[in-house]
């Protein structure tokens, strides 16, 4: 197989992450050009997580979880219909992605992480503001339509428990999943990502192991000083090297957000952010780096989230 330059050089120096809180330094095995996570952080029973840093090919900030579908208890959920649903209209309550865990503590759903997923509108908006929304690609939660195929890629949670991507009309038939949500574009085609065009942005991308198994939930932060961001193809990347087959890019910008809830925080509010979203907008300069950085978290129209049912 031919090695991808541009993988070569992240392959070639040292990869700084941070399991939560500790600092870890780890080779990959550069021969496959593949991530090794077995030392990866657990946070509940088939979720793992990683965050590392970067300098080279530039400065990026990546967190990402690995998910194994065939854990038992394994369960996916993302943002449902709104009171007074209208079908291309009025789909979604615009929700922050910690809000979006934070509601489902008082459900049997309770989320262990989540991410952002669809593009909306209308946008520009309030960043902040939880409003009504249309999402712009095929969404479902609890088997339940919220939002018809646009034809872009969606990332399918099948009624018996395997997981797709696919490329759905508005005449297929779905009655057979259970939850789909949709991003923008293919980042990651058989293993091999598109070449794209050089703006970089935060990311997030959505992946799937060839075996269908494992699903990647990934984030780049980017417009701040210590991770300028990525480019589609960066992302595509990111996710074969952690494992995908597959690849989506959803939505990004201000919008990339990964969250967690923290059993273990000794504050109140133990929802926290694995990442440093930008959802107000651009850090002003890159020239800012003495100051840390406040995170601002933007209300998204579709979330999707990971939690856990006792077997």
């Amino acid at each position: 197989m031919k090695r991808n330059p541009r993988v070569g050089h992240w392959i070639l120096f040292v990869f700084q992450y941070a399991v939560m809180s500790r600092l870890v330094i780890h080779p990959l095995h550069a021969e496959e050009d593949r991530f090794d996570w077995s030392g990866a952080k657990e946070l509940s029973p088939g979720v793992r997580y990683v965050h590392f840093e970067t300098e080279l090919p530039r400065k990026m900030v990546t967190n990402c979880l690995q998910i194994d579908s065939q854990a038992p208890g394994i369960k996916f959920l993302s943002t449902p219909r709104r009171k007074g649903w209208e079908l291309g209209k009025s789909e979604t309550n615009r929700q922050t992605v910690r809000n979006f865990i934070r509601s489902s503590r008082n459900t049997r759903c309770k989320l262990v992480a989540a991410v952002n997923g669809d593009a909306f509108s209308p946008w520009p908006a309030p960043y902040q503001n939880e409003d009504p929304t249309d999402l712009s690609g095929l969404a479902i939660t609890n088997g339940e339509i919220v939002s018809k195929s646009t034809g872009t890629p969606s990332l399918l949670v099948m009624k018996r428990g395997t997981l797709t991507f696919a490329t759905m009309s508005p005449d297929d038939d779905l009655s057979e999943i259970e939850t789909a949500i949709s991003g923008f574009g293919w980042c990651l085609v058989d293993g091999q990502a598109p070449a794209s065009g050089d703006e970089r942005h935060p990311r997030t991308g959505f992946g799937l192991s060839q075996d269908a198994r494992y699903l990647f939930l990934l984030t780049i932060d980017g417009r701040q000083p210590n991770s300028i961001g990525a480019t589609t193809h960066d992302l595509g990347q990111l996710l074969k090297m952690f494992g995908a087959h597959v690849g989506i890019n959803m939505d990004g910008g201000g919008s990339t957000t990964m969250a967690w809830w923290n059993q273990d925080a000794a504050e109140a509010d133990k929802c926290q952010l694995l990442n440093i979203p930008v959802g107000a907008g651009r850090v002003p300069t890159l020239a800012q780096t003495v100051a840390p950085l406040v995170a601002t978290e933007r209300a998204n129209g579709n979330n999707f989230g990971i939690y856990y049912l006792a077997p």
